[in-house]
């Protein structure tokens, strides 16, 4: 049996009116809020062992950009590292083929040693590529690189032969 309002509707008619509303209602908001808590999907817990490494990455680089500049001991390389140096917001890993000669080069022109890392790197071998990739992810620990500065190069143009490197390409094209 159906009781009728003033306006003529049934509360019948009205009661399943709302009923269809509320579901109406309750589906906008279940598929908003599939949305809602999308950020809880990279909520992650850092074990204890990560916590440590993490400290000490914060103590060796503090919130220094990584820098890897190729080519540092001269040149254009050597005076973006000054430049890096100066401005202080970076920790400078020098990749050099002659070691000497890059801390030589970093005592003439004040580099600050504690943002300074020289390290062996000759393009001329992918096994010496491959050392310094695997020093680097260790002196690095878990520290993202921020800068890659791909500055060394050979170009011998007045050569009358290709020159040839360990791995049997040709120089210019392997270093560059």
């Amino acid at each position: 049996r159906n009781i009728f309002d003033s306006t003529g509707y049934s509360f019948n008619s009205i009661a399943h009116q709302t009923m269809i509303n509320l579901k109406c209602v309750a589906l906008v908001l279940l598929v908003s809020s599939s949305h809602a808590f999308q950020f809880l999907s990279n909520f992650k817990i850092t074990p204890p062992a990560d916590l440590e490494i993490q400290k000490k990455v914060k103590e060796k680089f503090g919130d220094k950009k990584l820098v890897v500049l190729t080519g540092t001991s001269s040149g254009l390389g050597r005076k973006t590292a000054q430049a890096l140096l100066r401005v202080g917001g970076y920790h400078v890993v020098g990749a050099v083929r002659d070691l000497d000669k890059m801390e030589t080069v970093a005592e003439l022109d004040g580099f600050d040693m504690e943002n300074f890392t020289p390290m062996h790197l000759e393009l001329n071998s992918f096994d010496s590529v491959r050392k310094f990739c695997d020093e680097l992810k260790e002196f690095k620990m878990t520290k993202p690189i921020d800068r890659l500065i791909c500055n060394a190069g050979v170009y011998q143009p007045t050569l009358p032969y290709a020159k040839w490197s360990a791995d049997g390409h040709e120089q210019t094209m392997q270093i560059n």
